[in-house]
């Protein structure tokens, strides 16, 4: 799966006002830009997206992208993620007009997932 950060304006880059509802496109996966919500928290730096309604998940951490998925417990299906301290990782990962790609697997390998670094509360 693939998602594009909000626009410029409301929801946009750190700096603007948070985004409420959907405000990013996904381009590629099961997911369309209908059923994604996103939202950045310009308090906490963390921007957040959630393929459907947020509902209780396993959040892991992915240290190879710089975030946290979260996965339903059931499933394994991935259900979104956030990034922690998004301005530095935007930074580091967008482009120069400031899109940048989030490729996460529709269902995450937990058999390669260390769970007891994993939790529920994020």
């Amino acid at each position: 799966m693939s998602t594009l950060p909000p626009l410029p304006g409301p929801g946009g880059p750190p700096g603007e006002e948070p985004a409420e509802g959907p405000a990013s496109a996904i381009v590629a996966g099961t997911h369309t830009p209908s059923d994604s919500m996103t939202r950045y928290d310009k308090e906490r730096d963390i921007y957040h997206c959630s393929y459907g309604i947020p509902s209780p998940a396993l959040t892991v951490l992915d240290p190879q992208r710089e975030l946290v998925v979260r996965v339903d417990r059931h499933s394994a299906a991935v259900v979104g993620f956030s990034i922690p301290n998004f301005t530095q990782w935007h930074e580091k990962h967008a482009d120069e007009d400031g899109n940048f790609d989030v490729d996460l697997p529709a269902v995450w390998p937990m058999d390669q997932t260390d769970v007891s670094t994993s939790n529920r509360a994020w």
